[in-house]
């Protein structure tokens, strides 16, 4: 009976724990069931790897879109302010859709991010920090400064600092004056350390724009305030067209085919073409390469030719694409049979510079030739080829050069004049016209020489220099003041004339013997009779055997007279030697 007992317990425990199971196991079931009954969550599609780039009181939101989807509307939270954007606001570039969010303050920022697809569903929210940048950053910002200029072989360069102190600068704009009061921009990219500056004008003014960058990976560029520069004189300075011409040697192309007039129009410091050959250099077809020679009038480091050639929206056929620079201290066996590079090189040319130049599309061309300290007076241009291929035309050849000093002038072509006013300073056998000019500066008696006999004080007489020059400079040689000073000039005057035309002046100079009869010419008859004073020299003629001074002529002068207002010894006035210098040397008819 105890053992019924105890196995009934059994079967109602067990039956207990079935019934519990049950219960437990229906409560599962129905929760699963309300799951379902009540609609699984969908989320819209969204941006992966999001990030803020800083912009200027802006910022914007980059996202790749591969999880996209359907997803049209991005929902912005930030502080206490929500923004929705429709996905058409932004650019999908490469899988990267960009975004700006406008009108922030300048701080930094944490973005909560949200999109949204047509049925509502929103995605997963992303939080993303960023920054926006303001005055307040622009102002802490340092531009890019000049370090300075310099002068290179092929041209002149403003030269900047390193980035290390702006380092957000991303580029530099320069605007410089040019020779032709032109403003012209070029710039200077983060990578570079100079900008070449074509033809600045010397002492111009240049201003320089640092752009930056709103920021690491910023979306905007910013302009900083502009920095003011003076521009450098130039090392170099053009050459006085004045004193330039054409030498016209023999094997030199004239330039003058269909009545062009280059030796006129050349140098006359217009370089624009209204379509009159006229005006120009114009060599005849089928005869390159050719060359012309060019007398500067100077001797001087040349350092740039600029070339004025024809408008290309006219006509660029005869316009140059290469051409040769030669240069030579004299035309001493310079002559040449032909336009041969090997016979320039044998006849003593040499090469300072060739350039290719595009002169299909060019109507100006500036050629830097790189300094040397050899001093040219002559030059030739060469140019083997054109645009045609059959002529040349150039409408202005302007020269630039540095250490530029005056021309001796050629003594051969100097002779006395002899005018009836001129003392000939022939007395004590004196020959001047074969000594005074010879290149022997040494006194070897009065018969080598000039001297004017006694009671000759003042007087004067008149050098033909045997071409039209803008006196710079004379060099004088008297009688060794150690020796017998009593000759030697205390007061020299020197009178300037391009021709003789009514140059006379009177009284007519005579003479007895050693002694002179006339009466002296004054200044007053000098200048009524045409002639211009150019320098008046006082000289320490008891102690000094020579002179040399400079002379500042503005006229161009041919013929010269030697005025000898007073002497040591006040009765006579010799001279041993003359050698004068000038600017420019043009043959006078």
């Amino acid at each position: 009976m105890k053992n019924r007992n105890k196995i009934k317990n059994l079967v109602k425990a067990f039956l207990a724990f079935i019934l519990i199971m049950w219960n437990v196991s229906c409560g599962d079931i129905d929760s699963i069931h309300e799951e379902y009954l009540q609609g699984e969550n969908i989320y819209a599609g969204k941006l992966d790897t999001l990030k803020i780039r800083p912009g200027f009181y802006r910022a914007q939101l980059e996202g790749q879109t591969q999880f996209l989807g359907s997803s049209n509307q991005i929902i912005v939270e930030y502080e206490d302010q929500a923004d929705i954007y429709p996905l058409e606001e932004g650019i999908i570039e490469d899988g990267i859709y960009s975004l700006i969010l406008p009108n922030l303050d300048e701080k930094s920022y944490e973005f909560t991010i949200t999109t949204q697809d047509p049925v509502g569903n929103l995605s997963v929210s992303q939080v993303v920090a960023g920054s926006v940048v303001g005055d307040i950053f622009v102002s802490d910002q340092d531009p890019r400064e000049v370090e300075g200029f310099s002068f290179e072989s092929d041209g002149e360069y403003v030269n900047f600092y390193g980035n290390a102190e702006s380092e957000y600068v991303l580029y530099t704009l320069i605007d410089y004056e040019n020779e032709y009061d032109e403003v012209v921009r070029d710039t200077a990219f983060y990578e570079d350390s100079r900008v070449r500056l074509i033809n600045l004008k010397p002492f111009g003014n240049m201003h320089t724009t640092s752009v930056i960058q709103s920021g690491l990976n910023g979306i905007d560029s910013i302009a900083l305030d502009p920095m003011q520069y003076t521009l450098p004189d130039l090392p170099y300075s053009v050459l006085d067209k004045n004193f330039i011409r054409l030498a016209h040697m023999p094997s030199d192309n004239p330039g003058n085919y269909n009545n062009a007039n280059p030796d006129e129009y050349l140098f006359n410091g217009d370089d624009t073409w209204n379509g009159d050959d006229t005006h120009t250099y114009f060599s005849e077809p089928n005869n390159l390469p050719l060359h012309f020679t060019v007398d500067l009038g100077v001797r001087s480091v040349l350092r740039r030719v600029d070339l004025g050639m024809l408008d290309p929206n006219i006509n660029s056929s005869n316009n140059p694409t290469q051409i040769q620079i030669w240069g030579r201290d004299n035309l001493n066996f310079a002559e040449t049979s032909s336009s041969d590079e090997a016979e320039l090189i044998s006849a003593g040319w040499i090469l300072l510079h060739e350039e290719s130049i595009d002169g299909e599309n060019s109507q100006y061309q500036s050629i830097i030739i790189p300094p040397t300290t050899s001093t040219k007076r002559f030059i030739r241009i060469r140019i083997p080829e054109t645009v045609g291929g059959e002529s040349v035309q150039l409408t202005e050849l302007t020269f630039y050069g540095e250490n530029t000093q005056p021309i001796e002038l050629d003594k051969s072509l100097f002779s006395l004049s002899n005018m009836p006013s001129d003392n000939p300073g022939t007395f004590y056998s004196a020959n001047p016209s074969a000594y005074l000019f010879d290149n022997i500066p040494f006194y070897s008696g009065d018969a080598y020489g000039y001297h004017s006999g006694e009671n000759a004080i003042p007087g004067h007489f008149t050098i033909d220099l045997g071409v039209l020059t803008y006196l710079r400079n004379c060099s004088i040689e008297f009688r060794p003041h150690w020796s017998y000073a009593g000759n030697n000039p205390t007061e020299l005057e020197i009178w300037g004339r391009e021709n003789l035309d009514g140059a006379e002046t009177l009284p007519i100079f005579e003479s007895l013997g050693n002694n002179v009869t006339s009466s002296p010419v004054s200044t007053e008859a000098m200048e009524s009779s045409g002639w211009t004073l150019l320098d008046t020299q006082l000289i320490d003629g008891a102690n000094l055997s020579n002179i040399n001074y400079p002379i500042q002529s503005n006229i161009k002068t041919r013929y010269i007279r030697i005025r000898y207002v007073s002497t040591v010894g006040g009765s006579a006035c010799q001279f041993i030697e003359m050698t004068f210098h000038g600017m420019g040397a043009f043959p006078s008819d």
